[in-house]
């Protein structure tokens, strides 16, 4: 009984220690906290923990192995359920695929099967905890996995419904931009692996059908950041990033933001990007 306490106490105090650490996180970045994990949506990573203690009874390194792969079990249920957390689209989650569809629940169990083990850390009371990242991007990541011809994420979601669906325009000219970033701050608007950005009259100006998810060095859509300082400094916008203000997120009945609507005139700007650049996803949207 003592033995329970001591080990509850530790984990007690593990937990708030690695909530602390989350918090502080998702002020400086973009963590989103699900469960026993959390969603970086600036780098494209899903991290997963994972607790595990020894038998009782069990001593030296048999005891930290056991512990080891008892929390290697732990961290593989736990993320199956961070996942089922993170956000598709507006009215998405992953959970919705995986009760819906047995070959997506297939495939999320056998994507967590390959999570990478990222730190061990064995606390005084024999605790292991295992931390586990899986990738958001990536042709081996979960925004390609969910992208299959038979699932509605396939089908463009309808703009706002004041303006006009249609084909995106071709760019009219090129500029020297090297990425976007989107400042969409006091919008509400959530992070989400396919957020898409219209333009007033409801033609699609960018979105995963516009993007060569398939390429070689692709991770996410977009990445998200809290500052525009903070988005400069992410790799994928470049050294010359073209810096727009969204006008406002498209509005929905049941669910969150994720989708903007440019002005005119940023629409307008846009269009003239390098192509490379929509098709490379260089692009950041930044959010309270």
């Amino acid at each position: 009984m003592k033995g329970l306490k001591s080990y509850a106490k530790g984990l007690s105090l593990l937990v708030f220690l690695m909530i602390l650490i989350v918090t502080a996180s998702a002020e400086h970045g973009m963590v989103e906290q699900i469960g026993n994990g959390g969603v970086d949506w600036e780098n494209g990573y899903v991290h997963v923990l994972g607790y595990g203690l020894p038998p009782q009874g069990v001593y030296g390194a048999q005891a930290k192995l056991m512990a080891r792969g008892a929390a290697k079990a732990d961290a593989y249920r736990n993320a199956v359920e961070v996942l089922k957390g993170v956000r598709v689209d507006s009215q998405t989650y992953v959970r919705n695929y995986v009760m819906q569809n047995d070959e997506i629940r297939t495939k999320v169990e056998g994507f967590v099967q390959n999570a990478r083990i990222v730190g061990v850390n064995q606390q005084v009371d024999g605790t292991v905890v295992v931390t586990m990242e899986l990738p958001l991007g990536g042709q081996a990541g979960l925004t390609t996995l969910l992208r299959q011809p038979d699932l509605p994420i396939q089908d463009e979601q309808a703009p706002p419904r004041d303006v006009t669906p249609g084909v995106t325009p071709s760019p009219s000219g090129k500029t020297t931009h090297t990425g976007v970033i989107i400042d969409a701050r006091q919008l509400e608007v959530k992070p989400a692996l396919y957020p898409q950005v219209f333009d007033p009259h409801g033609y699609l100006l960018y979105g995963s059908t516009l993007v060569e998810m398939g390429r070689t060095g692709f991770t996410t859509l977009v990445a998200y950041a809290r500052s525009l300082e903070a988005a400069r400094e992410i790799p994928r916008v470049g050294k010359n990033p073209l810096l727009l203000k969204a006008d406002r997120a498209v509005e929905v009945r049941q669910g969150e933001k994720t989708d903007l609507i440019l002005t005119t005139e940023a629409a307008e700007s846009f269009r003239k990007l390098d192509p490379e650049v929509i098709k490379r996803a260089a692009v950041v949207i930044v959010i309270d």
